[in-house]
């Protein structure tokens, strides 16, 4: 198998629960690397959020890439150059945050070192008493994350602000995410996949987040992008995911890999599937793959 590039996803994928690479993934990342194949690191994420990765991996020394935002942009972490592909006007962010007001659940807009993040009353309420039970430090955002109910953002977004309507958003986003409880992110997850069918890309990374994007804007047309200006074809990339916005990824290459924890929809897009990522899922498919 010519393999010449391995796109990964980060949460849920690459990364443990903990948020940290294991060891023996690390090992096998950096033997790949020596082998001349390439590394790009396809996100949610900003690179704010990225980079601290990438050089843990010596991306910075090998040349890899980083696929953000869903695509969004490329960033060549050698280079240290970024490519800016497409944000999300502000008119179409204030747009898309009207209509998910009527669901009572928690909007967030992302910027590059920043967060715009809307928190009805009766969420705000029931993350203070959170906050409370689980005596989390004071001064914590009101933040959501993909996986936590209320998440400390501010490593990779030192800038929250919190706002009460559309109006306040000011500018591009990078894109919008929509987070509550499973239960409730079901319903909302299939309203809002109806309405904005013809207009925007919509999908579900973990149980409790979706994420919204323009409909161009894909982590599989932003690795066909970095792939044409490497000269490599789709056929020679290995890919690995867990979410929604990893199923076009996984279709399209060579082979698409997704993880035991993954959602159905993207075990059943994928060529094969393999260990969860808290048993160095990524590593057992390289070994398999590549070094058999």
């Amino acid at each position: 198998m010519d393999i010449k590039l391995i796109a990964m996803d980060m949460d849920g994928t690459l990364l443990k629960s903990n948020n940290q690479i294991s060891e023996k993934t690390k090992e096998i990342l950096l033997r790949v690397q020596k082998k001349g194949i390439r590394l790009a690191l396809a996100s949610g994420r900003s690179y704010c959020k990225l980079m601290e990765y990438a050089k843990e991996l010596q991306m910075d020394i090998y040349g890899g890439y980083l696929i953000e935002v869903n695509g969004m942009a490329i960033y060549d972490v050698k280079e240290q150059k970024r490519h800016i592909r497409k944000r999300m006007p502000k008119e179409d962010a204030q747009h898309i945050f009207r209509y998910f007001q009527q669901f009572k659940v928690e909007i967030i807009g992302h910027l590059d070192d920043g967060m715009y993040d809307y928190n009805p009353k009766e969420i705000l309420e029931e993350k203070k008493q959170y906050i409370a039970k689980h005596h989390l430090p004071k001064d914590i955002p009101y933040t959501g994350g993909a996986f936590e109910f209320v998440y400390d953002n501010r490593k990779g977004y030192p800038n929250i602000y919190y706002i009460e309507s559309a109006q306040e958003i000011t500018c591009d986003l990078n894109k919008v995410s929509i987070t509550y409880h499973p239960e409730v992110m079901d319903k909302v997850s299939r309203e809002a996949a109806k309405h904005f069918k013809d207009t925007y890309w919509v999908g579900r990374t973990t149980k409790k987040w979706l994420e919204i994007m323009m409909k161009d804007v894909t982590k599989a047309s932003g690795l066909k992008e970095l792939c044409d200006n490497l000269g490599i074809s789709f056929d020679n990339v290995m890919a690995f995911g867990d979410g929604e916005n990893d199923i076009e990824m996984l279709r399209e290459c060579g082979i698409g890999i997704a993880m035991a924890n993954a959602l159905p929809k993207v075990k059943e897009a994928a060529d094969a599937v393999t260990l969860s990522n808290e048993e160095d899922g990524i590593a057992q498919a390289i070994l398999k793959y590549l070094f058999s």
